[in-house]
């Protein structure tokens, strides 16, 4: 991703990539279930028309970015979970920033979800994705009529649970895929990580991670 990259690779010290080695990382169950299944065949539109749509959902909760970190530092042994939730929190803090870059409404659902997906296809597949994917996943979750309804019919305090927890995942994982490529990883390590991002894809997208493809017409199988 152009200046995202960039901006990463500034921040790949904050990620530990032997921490890959543990199992199990991810959200908790309750807060996947609440994903939108995303319609692929639902066009992506344009920046022009999106600035034309509905309002995004955002939640309206008051931020948890510490409570969330360390919900997600849990699936961590316990002698790794302070460190990990104190990565969490930096990679939230990375994810807002990024978020302002792309010109994106204030703590906006799809852009959370959209780097959820957008760090572990990273992974998964080992590359680069641009910013015009990305923004492109954002848009394409942005055009979900379920994603709308889940905006205003969600719980608040688990509509930003599942926004900060997505946000501080797809980041995490954008930004240890950048710490591979500069200091390579030992296979066994990698693979890990890789495991755990199909995993991840495959619960949220309810398709076959392989088949997925990220470009700038969106996600696409």
């Amino acid at each position: 991703m152009r200046h995202i990259v960039l901006f990463m690779a500034l921040m790949v010290g904050v990620v530990p990539l032997s921490y890959s080695q543990c199992c199990g990382f991810g959200m908790s169950y309750n807060n996947v279930v609440v994903w939108p299944v995303p319609d692929l065949r639902v066009p992506v539109p344009s920046a022009t028309e999106v600035k034309k749509a509905v309002e995004p959902a955002v939640s309206r909760a008051k931020p948890a970015v510490e409570a969330n970190a360390h919900k997600l530092s849990l699936h961590f042994p316990p002698d790794k979970r302070k460190e990990m939730a104190r990565i969490y929190v930096q990679s939230m803090d990375i994810y807002l920033k990024i978020e302002k870059k792309m010109g994106w409404t204030p703590r906006d659902l799809a852009g959370g979800l959209a780097a959820f997906v957008v760090g572990n296809y990273m992974v998964l597949k080992d590359t680069e994705v641009s910013d015009e994917a990305f923004a492109a996943v954002a848009r394409q979750f942005r055009a979900q009529a379920g994603l709308r309804e889940l905006g205003k019919n969600q719980d608040q305090e688990k509509l930003r649970d599942v926004f900060e927890q997505s946000a501080m995942l797809g980041t995490f994982m954008a930004l240890a895929h950048k710490s591979h490529q500069q200091q390579p990883q030992p296979p066994d390590v990698y693979e890990n990580m890789r495991n755990s991002a199909q995993e991840s894809l495959k619960l949220v997208l309810r398709a076959d991670p392989a088949t997925l493809r990220i470009d700038a017409s969106g996600i696409r199988q």
